[in-house]
């Protein structure tokens, strides 16, 4: 059994939200789908990514040392910051979204 978060090795490299991503997350559900459909893709491109065993284009480095990146979300809904160990899963740390203020 699982709930939205949970992963399923059939369905790639897992990538799951802190507490503060998933309120992002509700909000973008809730008030604009443009937005909830970016925070989407960019999990998604991040997931499949991490799966090859690459970055995904365009992520940053933050601390090496600590496996930390940034992302810009599609169509300038905002960044994206997680922590990628190489290990599964990818913390989603923190979803940066300024249109939803």
């Amino acid at each position: 059994m699982s709930d939205a978060y949970d992963h399923d090795d059939e369905e790639g490299w897992p990538v799951t939200p802190s507490e503060r991503a998933k309120a992002v997350l509700n909000r973008a559900a809730i008030s604009d789908m443009d937005a909830f459909s970016a925070f989407i893709a960019t999990t998604v491109a991040i997931s499949e990514a991490h799966e090859m065993g690459i970055q995904p284009p365009g992520a940053r480095i933050d601390d090496e040392a600590a496996g930390t990146w940034t992302i810009d979300m599609p169509r300038g809904h905002g960044l994206a910051c997680y922590t990628y160990t190489g290990k599964p899963p990818t913390i989603l740390d923190e979803v940066v979204m300024p249109r939803l203020d």
